[in-house]
Formats: C-alpha cells, structure tokens, sequence
C-alpha cells in the first residue's frame, strides 16, 4: 500500500509539472529570487494543536542550494519562520505527526508572495500537493 501510495505521489507530481508547461511548449516559471518573506501560522493535528516541526524547502532546479528552513510548532500549534519567496515545498515531523506516513510523505506546496503570508494546517490535508 505504501509503495502506491508514493507512485501516486510521483504522477501528481509529474501531472502538476506537466500541467504546469501550459500550451506554450516551455518549461514551468522557477522562482530565482532569494527575497525573504516571513510566514506564520498554526497547525493542528485532527482539530488538536500539533507539536513537532514545520520545514519549508524553497529549493528548485534554479534554486538548487536554497537551505531548506524548519522551526518548531509551539504547544498551542503556532509556529512562524523565514524562508525564501516562491514556491515552498511544506513539510512535518514529530512524534504524533510520524504515526501518520500520509501527513510525513506528503509534500504541501504554496507560493509564499513578499508581505504577510498566513498559513494554517489542519492536519491531515485532503490532498498532499495543494496551493497556497
């Protein structure tokens, strides 16, 4: 079950690439920039303040050695962190969090844009690839 899950995985992946190309032929916009942005919010775990990590990786193909940044979720599930503008591939960890290979497997992807950017996780997420 585990070994489909993660193809599925790789075909949305390849899908949102491929649709990403759109009718032009080129390849898909990469953000280049290294403007940092700073990002705030809460996570929770079915409805219940999460504790652990909350990473975000803004490498890409042009970004190839953008640091990917992590900090920890607070007791009440806040949490706040700087990482780089663009596409952010968002990820979790911690003890409650790894029960649950859905939530620790997925990649969440938003678009982080200069200003405030709030973003709250109600985990687990319908779907592992969403936009922000």
């Amino acid at each position: 079950m585990a070994i489909s899950r993660r193809r599925l995985g790789a075909v949305a992946a390849a899908a949102l690439l491929a649709a990403g190309t759109g009718c032009g032929g080129g390849r898909p916009s990469v953000d280049t920039g290294t403007e940092e942005v700073m990002v705030s919010g809460k996570v929770t775990l079915n409805g219940k303040p999460a504790t652990g990590t909350i990473s975000f990786d803004p490498s890409n193909v042009e970004r190839k050695n953008a640091a990917a940044r992590s900090t920890p979720i607070n007791e009440d599930g806040s949490y706040t962190i700087t990482t780089l503008i663009g596409q952010n591939r968002v990820s979790f960890s911690g003890p409650e969090i790894s029960k649950n290979p859905d939530i620790l497997n997925a990649a969440y992807m938003h678009d982080l844009q200069a200003g405030e950017n709030k973003l709250d996780f109600d985990l687990p997420l319908d779907e592992g690839l969403s936009g922000g």
